[in-house]
C-alpha cells in the first residue's frame, strides 16, 4: 500500500486560489485576496499570534472568497454594491465547500464567519478587518498612509471590538512600504511568502483519498457542467480496468488517487476554452493541452509521489510519441499510466461535451478505442480488458 505522504498544504492552498483568476475569469477577485492576507499577515504577526493561528490565518484569507456565486463576484469588490447582497452567504458557502477535505477543516470556520461583525473569532475578525481595508483601498486612490489611516479610523471607530485589530494595522501600516507594496501584486506576493511560512502535514492513505477525491469534486469537475463527473469516471474505469488484469491492491489504489487528480492542471484552463463548443484555434489547444503539464508541475509541487504523480500527467500520452505534453514513448510508459490513458479516452467518449451533445455507447466507444490501439495509440490489451460492467456507471 502507499505509504504515508508528506503534502505542502500551504502550496496547495495557494495554487487553488491563485487559479480563481481563471475559474472565475476575474483576476481582480485573486488580487483581492492576496492583499487581504497581506493585511491579516501583517496585523496577526504584530499581534503576536501563535504561529499555526497565522498559518490558518493566512489559509483562510487565501480562500476566504471561494464560495462566491456568480452575482456575487463583480459586487464584492465594490463599497457601494456590497449592500446589494446577502454578503454572508458566500462566506458559509465557502465553509461548505472546504469543511470536509481533510486538513482544510482547520481554516474553514475561520471563513464561515469572516463577514460577521460580531464573530467571537478573532482570526474571523481580523479576515473582516483585512477584507474591508482591502476594498477601502482598492476604492480611493491612496499616496499617503495618513488619508488610509483617517478613512480607516471612520470606518471602525463605532467598532469597538475591533480596537485591537484597528490598533495593530495603524502600526503596520504606518509607512509608505505597506503602500508601495499593496499597489504591486508581485512584490506584495514576495513579501507575503516570508510573513508566515508553509505548513506541511503527513497524510495516510485514507486522508490522502479523501482529500483527492473532494479536491476533484469541489474544484475539478466543479469547474465546468461538462467535466461534473469526468474524474470519478475515470478513476472507477481505470481501477476496474486493474482489476481485471490482476493489478495489486496497491497499484489499484496508486491508479485511484492519479485519476482523482489527473485533471486537476484544468483549474488553470480559462472556462472559455473548456466550454467553447466549436473547433479551437491553434493556440486554444495549445492552452488545451497545457493542463496535462500543469497537473505534472503542481503535483510535482505538493511532493506526492513521484508514480502517482507520472500516472495522473501522462494520461495524453501516447505509444507512438504522439501524444502530449511530453511526447513520450511505448518505452517511456508504464502499465499503470497506460491504463490511466485508456481510462481517460473512454470515460471522455461516454461523455457529454461542448462539441457533442449526445454520449457515445459503450461498443461504440470500445470500436473508437480499438482503431487507437490497432495504429499504436494505446495498449491494445487494456483496452480489451475493459469490463462490460462499466455499462452500469454510464446508464444514467
Amino acid at each position: 500500500m502507499i505509504n504515508n505522504r508528506k503534502i505542502n498544504l500551504t502550496k496547495l492552498v495557494e495554487t487553488i486560489s491563485q487559479t480563481q483568476t481563471l475559474f472565475f475569469s476575474n483576476t481582480l477577485l485573486y488580487e483581492h485576496c492576496l492583499r487581504v492576507s497581506f493585511i491579516a499577515n501583517l496585523i496577526s504577526k504584530e499581534m503576536n499570534l501563535e504561529k499555526q493561528d497565522r498559518i490558518n490565518l493566512n489559509h483562510a484569507c487565501l480562500m476566504h472568497d471561494i464560495g462566491a456565486y456568480t452575482q456575487e463576484r463583480s459586487l464584492l469588490l465594490e463599497i457601494n454594491k456590497r449592500k446589494d447582497i446577502n454578503i454572508r452567504r458566500h462566506a458559509y458557502a465557502g465553509y461548505e465547500l472546504l469543511r470536509d477535505i481533510p486538513f482544510f477543516e482547520t481554516f474553514a470556520p475561520i471563513i464561515k464567519d469572516h463577514h460577521n461583525e460580531n464573530t467571537q473569532n478573532l482570526l474571523s475578525k481580523i479576515i473582516y478587518f483585512a477584507d474591508e481595508i482591502e476594498v477601502l483601498f482598492r476604492n480611493n486612490k491612496f499616496t499617503t498612509t495618513k488619508e488610509l489611516s483617517l478613512k480607516t479610523y471612520s470606518l471602525f471607530k463605532d467598532k469597538k471590538s475591533f480596537k485591537d485589530v484597528f490598533d495593530a494595522f495603524n502600526k503596520i501600516s504606518k509607512n509608505d512600504v505597506f503602500l508601495i507594496l499593496m499597489n504591486n501584486i508581485d512584490e506584495l506576493k514576495k513579501e507575503n511568502s516570508l510573513l508566515v511560512g508553509d505548513r506541511f502535514e503527513i497524510l495516510n492513505n485514507e486522508q490522502l483519498l479523501s482529500m483527492v477525491k473532494a479536491i476533484a469534486k469541489n474544484f475539478i469537475d466543479a469547474k465546468s457542467e461538462f467535466t461534473k463527473s469526468h474524474s470519478i469516471d475515470v478513476t472507477y474505469t481505470a481501477v476496474s480496468i486493474a482489476k481485471t488484469m490482476g493489478f495489486t491492491p496497491a497499484d489499484c489504489q496508486k491508479l485511484e488517487t492519479a485519476g482523482f487528480l489527473h485533471d486537476i492542471g484544468k483549474i488553470f484552463i480559462p472556462l472559455d476554452i473548456l466550454e467553447k463548443p466549436d473547433k479551437l484555434t491553434g493556440s486554444e489547444w495549445l492552452t488545451m493541452k497545457s493542463h496535462a503539464y500543469y497537473t505534472y508541475s503542481f503535483l510535482n509541487s505538493l511532493g506526492l509521489d513521484k508514480e502517482i504523480v507520472d500516472i495522473a500527467s501522462f494520461h495524453h500520452e501516447c505509444l507512438d510519441g504522439s501524444g502530449y505534453p511530453f511526447g513520450l514513448e511505448g518505452n517511456d510508459l508504464s502499465k499503470l499510466q497506460r491504463i490511466m490513458a485508456v481510462a481517460d479516452v473512454y470515460a471522455a467518449l461516454r461523455q457529454q461535451r461542448p462539441y457533442r451533445t449526445d454520449r457515445i455507447k459503450h461498443e461504440e466507444a470500445i470500436e473508437i478505442l480499438e482503431k487507437m490501439a490497432k495504429i499504436g495509440k494505446i495498449d491494445m490489451e487494456i483496452v480489451k480488458s475493459i469490463p462490460y460492467n462499466l455499462l452500469m456507471l454510464w446508464e444514467y
